[in-house]
This record gives C-alpha cells, sequence and structure tokens, in this order.
C-alpha cells in the first residue's frame, strides 16, 4: 500500500524525516548491482609423531577444482642439514611436484599448485642428513576451490537492508 508522506496541512516531524532519509538510505543502494563475496580456502592439514618421522605424512583427495595457495610445514625440531618436503599431485594422467628444504622450525611455502577432481596429494618428509631424526611433524596448507564449485548465498535487497536497519 503506497503511503502519503506529506499529508495536506501537517507539519514535517523528525519521524516523518527519519523516514524520508531510510527511503532514499535504500533507493540509492539499489543503483550498485555488483556484490562482492568472499571465498573462504578450506585448511588441509595433519600432526604426525612419532620416534622417527620420515616418509609420507599427508594425503589427500581433491573433490573438485581449485588451487593450494600456501602451506606451512612446522618441524619439533631445527635440523642442522634441514629436511626435505616433497609435495605431489598426482592424477591418472600425470602429476606435478615441488620440493623443499627446511632449515629452520617452521617455513611457510606458496605452491600455487593447480588441482583437478580426483587430484590426490602426498605430502612427504626427509631428513637431508639419514642420521637425524624428527619426532613431530605438523603441515597445513590452504585449498582455494573454484567458484563453480561452491555454494552462492543469494540475498535479496531487501533481505541486506533489514540486516542494516538492525545494526542502526
Amino acid at each position: 500500500m503506497k503511503q502519503v508522506l506529506f499529508p495536506g496541512n501537517t507539519a514535517i516531524d523528525e519521524k516523518r524525516i527519519s523516514f524520508i532519509e531510510t527511503v532514499v538510505k535504500r533507493l540509492s543502494r539499489r543503483q550498485v548491482k555488483k556484490i562482492s563475496a568472499m571465498i573462504t580456502p578450506y585448511p588441509i592439514s595433519t600432526c604426525i609423531t612419532g620416534d622417527d618421522v620420515r616418509g609420507d605424512v599427508l594425503k589427500y583427495m581433491f573433490c573438485a577444482k581449485g588451487v593450494i595457495k600456501k602451506g606451512l610445514i612446522y618441524l619439533s625440531k631445527q635440523l642442522p642439514a634441514g629436511v626435505e618436503v616433497n609435495i605431489s599431485i598426482e592424477n591418472d594422467i600425470g602429476g606435478e611436484s615441488k620440493s623443499y628444504i627446511v632449515s629452520k622450525k617452521q617455513m611457510l611455502v606458496k605452491p600455487d599448485l593447480n588441482v583437478y577432481s580426483s587430484d590426490r596429494m602426498t605430502v612427504s618428509v626427509t631428513p637431508v642428513n639419514p642420521e637425524d631424526k624428527l619426532t613431530e611433524v605438523w603441515i597445513s596448507f590452504l585449498w582455494i576451490p573454484e567458484v563453480k564449485d561452491t555454494d552462492v548465498k543469494s540475498f535479496l535487497m531487501d533481505e541486506i537492508e533489514e540486516i542494516e536497519l538492525l545494526e542502526e
């Protein structure tokens, strides 16, 4: 139902002015048609402990296309010669791998590896000096799925405006 803003011969009070400001604010927002959304990366992580940790420490299969943007490797102790960390992506056609020598207790890596549905990732650790022993390894990666494989929640402008009005 149409609401009369200025009935004949009545004064304009604060309530009406506030209502007009709200209407103008809503109308100005409706002209913006682009709304951005964040796509949260998925964490993939593990911790392996033992008397002598070496070999495969993480295996993961991807269910959708995406990219592994960065990872963090944390070792229980810094080994003098370092630790080789190998990240391998395999599928039925072939694969790709990246290796890093970790010479500190922790290291941030940016593999930027593209992955596809059914790709399998294997992460392995090997002390450079075979005599060295690791007792604990923490590994974590951030995988960002492709936009078409994510759920997008659509909001009507009225829903967004209701949320904003509740916050005011």
